[in-house]
């Protein structure tokens, strides 16, 4: 029997809202699937726009084209995908009883009949109070931005730049603007570490360095007071300070765009996004909705979670257009995995870090890891640091960070699913991956972590990288070649390097006793067998190495 032709309408024509559409076409063909955009230009990759304006990128198109080289304008999404774009009509209001969708644009008011309806309306640039109006201040959302940036870099008329918020995007920019144009960059944050709600202190430091060694100003816990803008430049005053620049971006994040939805008096949750169910239903019949807008389900809160994400859009386009489609099928709940380049240091992370599961009530420990890559002694080996965070009772893994000059991405792809599915520290011990030298060590630095932290369960316990050590006294069981090359400065200092621990450790006294090696392991192993002889003793988790990377002095 023929289904019945359904009229689906789509607000938004960015991830969620194309991929819906892109998807249903294919499975039902025969349908009036309808678009409604607000831009002229659009369905371009908003994640690829920083690296539009570094250079890594030279044709600002390439964001709007497909791996085959076609341009997703409105004749492609006709003739190739079979629906139709209203580009230029913003949508205005939803009549809920009558199925009816009023919009507005250059062509005047048109009035769209739906049976279904999917909000993918997206999400804005949040604004600063008392934000000036003003073309020298400006956030980073849009080809608009985009191209109003890049021209005034390349006819040499912004030189200064003050980036507001390190952020995602923040901490990409100042990348950008410095390494490829040369610009003298400020990047001010209102916490107290880059990356905020993301990583924990101790991999953030390792992000402040890689900021603060490319000469780019860094202060945090720094909150905006006021912004000024004119002909001259702009300026961003703190206190009693002021910086200066041709520009001002600000790039504290995003807010769920539901102006729309709320002409519905669709429900709405935290932050003001959608809420809806693992159907991306929303409180009203027939109404869906999808990407930047609306909340999602925390894999390991089972919270509801604004994370505006183009890789959880594009999956819940899908989704839904299988359900629409008829399909049985359910969005799951997220963990929240994020990538990010910061110059030449890789950053990753998925799940909660410590101060957001302390923040929950969750009894949430963590370790730290120092390794490399691939196997160590592979020429193109590249470190890599990891922080695992999980619950002390049930060892339930809670988070996992990662940053480095070495692939760290996979690993926190690889976390994820285990997060994902409320795997354990013993589960995660377990993991299978694929071995050669060139690729990873015979142990993945990941398995590595939950070896750590199921040793610190048993009594090898370590401390933060970061810690203070000016009241220890710090045991360095190091080669002497290592301890030559990089002495440790510390105020109470012995050394015993580990071929010498059998024989020498009766020296050690004292309850505060921290072993110190270059990147934990050895440090580690001391403490195992000190603990056997009665004295409990704690080492720096991740090492030496860690501890200087993340800032924490040597």
């Amino acid at each position: 029997m023929k289904s019945e032709r359904k009229r689906i309408v789509i607000v938004g024509a960015s991830a969620a809202g194309l991929r819906c559409a892109c998807r249903l076409a294919r499975l039902k063909p025969d349908w009036q699937i309808t678009l409604v955009e607000a831009r002229r230009k659009f369905s371009f990759a908003a994640c690829g726009l920083p690296y539009a304006l570094s250079g890594d990128i030279d044709d600002f198109d390439a964001l709007r084209r497909t791996d085959d080289g076609a341009l997703r304008d409105v004749d492609y999404f006709r003739n190739i995908k079979g629906f139709e774009v209203l580009c230029g009509q913003r949508a205005v209001s939803i009549d809920v009883t009558g199925h009816k969708l009023a919009t507005s644009g250059s062509h005047g008011a048109n009035i769209l009949a739906w049976d279904e309806l999917v909000l993918a309306t997206g999400s804005r640039p949040q604004t600063l109070p008392g934000q000036p109006s003003h073309p020298r201040v400006r956030p980073f959302h849009s080809l608009d931005d985009l191209e109003a940036l890049h021209a005034g870099l390349a006819g040499r008329k912004i030189q200064r730049v003050v980036v507001i918020g390190a952020g995602l995007v923040g901490c990409e920019l100042a990348e950008a603007f410095s390494v490829m144009w040369g610009a003298e960059v400020t990047l001010i944050e209102a916490a107290s570490d880059p990356l905020s709600g993301l990583l924990d202190a101790e991999l953030a430091g390792i992000v402040k360095r890689e900021i603060e060694k490319n000469d780019v100003q860094f202060f945090p816990g720094c909150a905006v007071e006021s912004i000024t803008a004119g002909d001259a430049g702009a300026s961003v005053s703190i206190g009693d300070r002021e910086f200066r620049g041709d520009a001002i971006v600000v790039a504290v994040g995003v807010v769920p765009a539901t102006a729309l939805a709320r002409t519905a008096e669709v429900a709405l949750g935290p932050k003001g996004a959608i809420l809806v169910d693992d159907r991306l239903a929303t409180s009203i019949d027939h109404i869906w909705a999808i990407g930047d807008c609306v909340l999602s389900r925390n894999s390991v809160t089972a919270d509801n979670s604004f994370l505006p994400l183009g890789s959880l859009a594009n999956r819940q386009g899908r989704t839904l257009a299988n359900i629409l489609a008829g399909r049985e099928e359910r969005f799951p709940a997220i963990a929240g995995a994020v990538a990010v380049k910061v110059f030449d240091c890789n950053v990753a992370a998925v799940g909660l870090t410590r101060e957001q599961a302390l923040q929950c009530g969750i009894r949430a420990r963590s370790v730290w890891v120092h390794s490399h890559d691939s196997a160590h002694y592979w020429p193109a080996a590249k470190e890599i640091a990891l922080q695992l965070t999980y619950e002390q009772e049930s060892l339930r893994i809670l988070g996992m960070q990662a940053a480095g000059e070495g692939e760290v991405a996979k690993r926190v792809d690889l976390a994820c699913l285990f997060i994902a599915k409320g795997a354990s520290i013993e589960d995660l011990a377990q993991l299978e991956h694929a071995y050669a030298p060139p690729y990873a060590p015979a142990i993945d630095p990941l398995a590595t972590t939950a070896f750590v932290a199921a040793n610190q369960e048993e009594g090898v316990e370590s401390i933060s990288p970061l810690a203070d050590l000016s009241a220890a006294c710090v045991i360095d069981v190091r080669h002497s070649f290592e301890i030559e090359a990089r002495p440790l400065n510390a105020h109470s200092l012995k050394i015993i390097p580990l071929e010498e621990i059998r024989q020498r450790f009766t020296e050690i006294d004292g309850a505060d006793n921290v072993v110190v090696c270059e990147r934990g392991t050895r440090a580690a192993e001391a403490v195992r067998w000190l603990r056997g002889k009665g004295m409990f003793l704690r080492f720096l988790g991740g090492g030496l190495r860690f501890r200087e990377l993340a800032g924490g002095g040597f």
